[in-house]
């Protein structure tokens, strides 16, 4: 089931958009009052979506989804605001806020705002995963040609011999042949 924590100072407002999140078949994952409590809630609950106001005290709506998008600690933020302010908008949309609801909230634009979000959101992590996987992979060949050069210039072999041997102690050992690279690596040069 979809989570969505609610954030607003207003009390009469989080009761509110909660009455309508569970309206609509999601479940609340918490309730907050200002950005300090949507950021230690989403620590420990990682809701798929955040709903949150952008004027609270203590810890501004901004601030906390910042903090919220940057350790990847929910799905997604949509803000909920009674500004409709281009200043806030153009820093939303800096920060990777997802939606923009002006209040008061109409349970009609809720359901759209959260799949919108919800499916943007998705795109990003595959994104970020593929980016993540390419980096991967892209340190492992420095280490396996690293390895490979080193073991040429120490056994007096071509390259390709060098690789032809890693990759069948690789194969042997049923290791991927970054591991064998690294510890040959470290084998080689301990410090």
């Amino acid at each position: 089931m979809v989570t969505v924590a609610i954030v607003d100072d207003e009390p009469i407002t989080r009761m509110d958009v909660a009455g309508m999140i569970k309206d609509l078949g999601y479940e609340v994952a918490f309730e907050a009052c200002d950005g300090f409590d949507a950021v230690a809630g989403c620590r420990s609950r990682r809701p798929d979506v955040v709903l949150m106001d952008v004027k609270m005290p203590v810890f501004d709506g901004l601030s906390a989804a910042e903090i919220i998008l940057k350790e990847d600690l929910a799905g997604s933020v949509i803000l909920l605001t009674a500004f409709s302010d281009e200043e806030i908008v153009k820093k939303a949309g800096e920060i990777g806020v997802s939606g923009y609801l002006v209040k008061p909230v109409e349970q009609r634009l809720l359901r759209p705002a959260i799949e919108v979000a919800m499916a943007q959101s998705a795109r990003l992590r595959e994104s970020r995963w593929e980016t993540e996987a390419a980096k991967r992979k892209l340190e492992e060949s420095k280490l396996i040609a690293r390895a490979q050069s080193v073991y040429a210039k120490k056994e007096g072999v071509s390259e390709s011999e060098a690789y032809q041997t890693l990759r069948k102690t690789a194969m042997d050992k049923r290791l991927p042949l970054a591991i064998i690279a690294k510890a040959y690596l470290e084998q080689e040069d301990p410090s």
